[in-house]
């Protein structure tokens, strides 16, 4: 299969495993504060990466050259980036969710691999990731007119900022890691970096037993496990192996489709009637991955 392709249908699937955590994790992030979340994660992950990569055979071995790039990644993207995307997840509106913490990140990462990877995407791929904005505006934009309550706020607006900045530059700098060290390993390690630094922050702000009080709920930490596991595989990991097979402004394109997801979650398993403007939008964002793949 051509390289390309294979980073295209692998953002596809990282996408769909991003909506779906998301989804869950709105609920979940209810009793539990933005760093505990982020620290149960990265443990989690970074167990869970250690037993995938010694069953499988691959070395973690990542150089001495790359610790810096990986460690300065994984604090920055995730004990960081992600802390503050808990931290924004309950402030906002649909509309401000979907937009900056779903699309905002992703490309962001395209428009930095732009300027500091010089990828230059085909003319096609360009139209493509064009189609892909105006469909997600059909989809994102009718949102805004049937939320009378709006919940957005200008903290939780700042914080989503902040989350998107720290997670498009984080990856940035693990892209050239890629050439030389594999997928799993450069997860494992982006991982294990950041649990260090949130256990030590629990640690000191005192703040880790009131995290042990919550997790003391058996079925609250089966719900994490199984959410946290499929974000650790479907979401972290593949989105890494998508952006080492094409190029980075295409994946992350590609991996802005969470609101698409969610809709038809909405549609699949709430029994939402999508309205034409969102048909419309569907259709246009299926042309648009189909003008990324010739281009």
């Amino acid at each position: 299969m051509n390289n390309s392709i294979l980073g295209i249908s692998i953002a596809l699937v990282s996408t769909l495993s991003w909506a779906l955590c998301t989804t869950l994790l709105k609920k979940l992030g209810e009793r539990l504060d933005a760093f505990g979340m982020t620290m149960v994660k990265t443990v989690l992950a970074s167990v869970l990466l250690f037993i995938i990569i010694n069953i499988t055979g691959v070395t973690l071995n990542i150089g001495f050259d790359n610790i810096i790039p990986v460690a300065l990644s994984g604090i920055l993207g995730i004990a960081i980036g992600d802390s503050l995307f808990f931290a924004s997840l309950n402030r906002l509106s649909p509309l401000v969710l979907s937009l900056i913490l779903f699309v905002g990140p992703d490309l962001f990462s395209g428009i930095f691999g732009l300027i500091f990877l010089k990828e230059m995407p085909s003319l096609l791929s360009w139209i493509g990731i064009f189609a892909i904005l105006t469909g997600l505006s059909f989809l994102i934009f009718p949102i805004k007119k049937e939320d009378s309550e709006s919940k957005t706020k200008i903290t939780g607006i700042i914080l989503a900022l902040l989350s998107l900045i720290c997670t498009a530059y984080s990856m940035v700098i693990i892209k050239p890691v890629l050439v030389d060290v594999p997928v799993i390993t450069a997860t494992m390690y982006r991982m294990v970096f950041s649990a260090v630094v949130l256990v030590l922050f629990g640690i000191f702000s005192k703040k880790i037993f009131l995290w042990k009080n919550v997790l003391s709920d058996k079925k609250y930490n089966l719900q994490l496990t199984g959410t946290f596991s499929l974000a650790t595989i479907g979401g972290f990991w593949l989105s890494l192996v998508a952006i080492k097979y094409c190029k980075l402004i295409i994946a992350s394109s590609l991996m802005s489709l969470e609101p698409l997801f969610i809709l038809l979650f909405m549609i699949l398993f709430n029994g939402y009637i999508p309205k034409i403007k969102e048909i419309r939008g569907i259709i246009i964002i299926v042309l648009g991955i189909l003008l990324i793949c010739l281009g």
